[in-house]
């Protein structure tokens, strides 16, 4: 079980990271959370998601979904700078304990996560 991105539905409205870092602090931050969005200010309308799993970190654009394990550089992926905080970040825990399933599905306005 896991989460599936679809960035092109994704606003980066934050609902994602408000979520996670509520599952995690019991507070609305965005400090803590193991989901982060982003956008690019060159192009319009571009968002996209940065998630940490234990090994692997997902980057999920509209061009479509990569996976970068965590720790492993290769010569010819050029690493995204915004990345480098969400490396020091827990991974996700799929908001564990909890009997709904994790958080960041449940607020997601668009549906851009869903778990498969």
């Amino acid at each position: 079980m896991g989460l599936k991105f679809n960035s092109l539905r994704c606003t980066a409205c934050m609902a994602c990271e408000l979520a996670c870092d509520f599952h995690r602090d019991d507070a609305f931050a965005t400090l803590a959370s193991s989901i982060v969005t982003y956008r690019n200010r060159e192009k319009k309308n571009y968002f996209g998601l940065m998630f940490k799993e234990h090994e692997n970190l997902i980057l999920a654009r509209p061009e479509g979904l990569e996976i970068q394990r965590i720790g492993i550089v290769d010569e010819n992926v050029v690493a995204d700078p915004a990345a480098k905080p969400i490396l020091l970040r827990e991974a996700c825990d799929l908001c564990e304990g909890l009997d709904d399933g994790p958080l960041c599905v449940r607020f997601c306005p668009q549906d851009a996560i869903i778990l498969e």
